[in-house]
């Protein structure tokens, strides 16, 4: 299901993808149109009424056009790689944070103990959601689901050692956004800012790719892919599943004679003191390489 381009669409169902979400957006547009019609006819009692029904498909409307558009970036993007236009096959989180206005996007799925799949949009990104893998704190890892908005003023006190190293990077605010429907969460959508405090436009357009990826590429229905099993979505053809995370984490608990908190918590301190990434540590101890003093 490889398109070649390091996403997991042909263009064709990509093509077919945009089309069908610009057509559900259409027909919410009608239904809310009629209702706010209705709106200002109907019998007072009805007006209520009628007024939900209209800002209920208005929202609609909105979540299935982010998501026509967000893909229709992503496939423009195909097309200037496949015209000679670009040097290097288009990632697809770094077409959407561009078509939405924020550079430094990641998406991290939770997993069990240990585990992490992330997709990341630019440098930025990797490097600060790999911080919070080190010190098992920041935005990304809120699993309450609660959606957050993070000034340069609350970094740090909300969360103490991520705060800091993430200013270092030159992240001054951070705005997330959960991902799935149920009252489990199947992940968070993280935009990191330059900015001191991120506006309500960001905050929404967060929201807005976070309803859109949950639609698409984390919904019940989509399609597996028959050699891998992941979701047939461009997406996850840049998946960083950091299974070797879970595998250093089991080995240690043997041979350190710890559980896996702790264990987890030897990685992440040996890749904070090393200057590493946590996935970098992970491998040596897996490669049996010797990754404590």
């Amino acid at each position: 299901m490889w398109d070649g381009t390091g996403g997991r669409y042909d263009q064709s169902a990509l093509r077919e993808l945009v089309e069908a979400e610009r057509g559900r957006a259409d027909r919410a547009a009608k239904v809310a149109l009629r209702h706010e019609i209705l709106m200002e006819t109907a019998v007072e009692t009805m007006r209520p009424f009628h007024r939900r029904m209209a800002r209920l498909h208005r929202a609609t409307e909105g979540r299935h056009r982010a998501a026509a558009e967000l893909h229709a970036g992503y496939a423009a993007a195909v097309d200037d790689w496949a015209a000679g236009r670009a040097d290097v096959p288009p990632a697809f989180l770094t077409a959407v944070a561009e078509n939405a206005g924020v550079r430094s996007l990641a998406v991290t799925l939770f997993g069990g103990p240990g585990t992490a799949a992330v997709v990341v949009s630019d440098p930025v990104a990797a490097r600060a959601n790999d911080l919070e893998c080190v010190f098992g704190e920041g935005p990304s890892l809120a699993t309450s689901g609660e959606p957050g908005v993070c000034g340069e003023g609350e970094l740090s006190s909300r969360w103490p050692r991520f705060g800091p190293a993430a200013r270092e990077l030159g992240v001054r605010a951070v705005v997330s956004a959960r991902l799935g429907l149920g009252e489990t969460p199947l992940g968070t959508l993280t935009a990191y800012r330059s900015e001191p405090e991120p506006d309500a436009g960001i905050a929404r357009s967060t929201e807005l790719v976070a309803e859109a990826l949950t639609a698409t590429a984390l919904h019940p229905d989509t399609r597996l892919d028959a050699e891998d099993g992941l979701p047939v979505h461009p997406l996850f053809g840049d998946l960083d599943l950091e299974a070797v995370v879970h595998q250093a984490t089991g080995m240690l608990m043997t041979n350190q004679d710890c559980d896996a908190s702790d264990a987890l918590a030897l990685i992440r301190a040996r890749a904070y003191a090393q200057d590493e990434s946590v996935m970098e540590t992970a491998r040596k101890i897996v490669n049996r390489a010797p990754p404590f003093s």
